[in-house]
């Protein structure tokens, strides 16, 4: 059925009135849309202070490619029996020798005072010290190496003295086969077990002889000014390549979230934006980071409320909470 002419003009205008709605209602709609909000977390002072928000600068540092190994710290009463023994051996060897000295000069001219017999026992008991104190002194390399310090007298009554105080440690570490490839290092790093920041650079260091029971290329390393317990397992890491310098951020400042780790820099005053960073080169207490990151030395990090700051960046509204 066809519309009369009389019709059209209403219909016509019911329809135009229905587009003007709908485009008027468009319209409020764009005018109502929020624009995007700037990422990041902006707070007043006072925000920052009853939330408990602290920054510090991020310090420079430079980081070098470390090779890790294990140790154990060796026990006193091991260096002590060694030690005793030779010192044992070394003195029955210097008496023999002594008598065999004397019964030698008393058994020539012609009022000789002892026997060829008594020579002879001399000279034997005198060999028989002489071939002991070899076997101590080869037991001692065997079990500390060739190059160890206390082949000096002088130094071995001073390196056992500071062993018998607890002054200084020996430590036995191993590194992985071809890990060190060429010379000995010149220092070894050792760090305590269980991430807590602790750690002895010494460069007291000598090869240690091969051990049966763990393939790798071992060294003996005296660390002083340590607590380190006997028999205690450690660390041992040597520095190996070309410095990368960089900055460190403390650990305190690290948020881990969806597999992912990140620090709040404060990039304005009282505005926090998310930056991720690598957990890979831990150092310090903290973390390395290259000059890749975008993170330059002496920008402030939060070091205290960083989950403060990510649940308001989640749930913005619960910044009115607060």
């Amino acid at each position: 059925m066809f519309l009369s002419s009389l019709h059209r003009p209403v219909v016509l205008a019911l329809a135009c009135a229905i587009l003007v709605a709908c485009g008027g209602s468009d319209a409020d709609k764009d005018k109502d849309q929020k624009p995007a909000e700037t990422a990041g977390v902006t707070l007043t002072p006072d925000q920052m202070k009853s939330l408990g928000i602290a920054t510090r600068p991020v310090q420079a540092a430079a980081w070098v490619r470390q090779v890790t190994g294990y140790g154990t710290v060796v026990a006193l009463d091991t260096i002590a029996q060694s030690d005793a023994d030779y010192l044992t051996a070394a003195a029955a060897a210097q008496q023999s020798e002594a008598a065999a000295n004397r019964a030698r000069s008393l058994s020539t001219g012609e009022e000789a005072a002892v026997s060829r017999e008594v020579v002879e026992a001399a000279q034997s008991k005198a060999s028989a010290d002489a071939a002991a104190l070899a076997l101590a002194r080869r037991k001692a390399d065997a079990a500390f190496g060739i190059h160890a310090p206390w082949h000096s007298e002088a130094e071995r009554s001073q390196l056992m003295n500071e062993l018998s105080s607890g002054k200084t440690v020996l430590v036995r570490v191993t590194f992985p086969l071809g890990a060190l490839p060429g010379a000995m290092p010149a220092k070894i790093s050792i760090s305590r077990l269980g991430g807590t920041g602790q750690s002895w650079t010494s460069g007291r260091v000598w090869e240690a002889p091969a051990d049966p029971n763990l393939p790798g290329r071992g060294f003996f390393v005296l660390v002083s000014g340590s607590d380190l317990a006997q028999n205690e397992h450690v660390f041992a890491g040597v520095a190996v390549g070309q410095p990368q310098s960089g900055a460190v951020v403390p650990a305190s400042s690290l948020l881990l979230s969806e597999g992912e780790a990140s620090v709040y820099l404060e990039t304005s005053p009282g505005h926090f934006e998310r930056s991720r960073i690598g957990t890979d080169k831990p150092m310090g207490g903290g973390y390395f980071i290259g000059p890749d990151a975008g993170i330059a030395p002496g920008r402030q990090v939060v070091t205290s409320g960083a989950g403060i700051l990510m649940a308001h960046e989640v749930n913005p509204s619960s910044a009115g909470a607060d």
